[in-house]
């Protein structure tokens, strides 16, 4: 299995929750950041049908809504319910319904990176030059 080197940037409060999740389970932060990236992507090398068709469609749009796909982000309330819901997993467990709600914002947030990350490709590949997306 081969590797690909990023390089990305973490808000403050990611970044220390990540760091304590590596040294509670003794693994390197880039070997952390890989495990919870693989945890969250699909079993299969495949999306869901319904993702899949919302990627293919970016195509079909102007560099205006593009621009806008790749600047998407999540409404704080979501952002704010699945750090609790982190946060719990974390201390003390989830409930059924609180594993299968954290699922599903796990799922929109995916969603949310793969559009924005898709988004900023055709982008670049439309000749924008898209380093203020490294900033957003």
């Amino acid at each position: 299995m081969g590797y690909q080197q990023i390089t990305i940037s973490l808000p403050d409060r990611l970044y220390r929750q990540v760091e304590q999740l590596s040294q509670a389970r003794q693994r390197s932060i880039s070997e952390e950041v890989v495990a919870t990236v693989s945890a969250a992507l699909p079993e299969a090398d495949q999306l869901p049908a319904d993702l899949e068709t919302e990627l293919a469609h970016l195509d079909q749009l102007n560099d205006e809504d593009l621009w806008r796909a790749a600047r998407m982000t999540a409404p704080n309330e979501k952002t704010q319910r699945m750090q609790w819901l982190l946060d719990k997993q974390q201390l003390e467990g989830l409930t059924t319904v609180e594993r299968e709600e954290a699922a599903l914002l796990s799922h929109f947030f995916n969603r949310i990176m793969l559009v924005r990350a898709k988004a900023a490709v055709l982008l670049k590949a439309r000749g924008n030059h898209i380093d203020s997306l490294l900033n957003d």
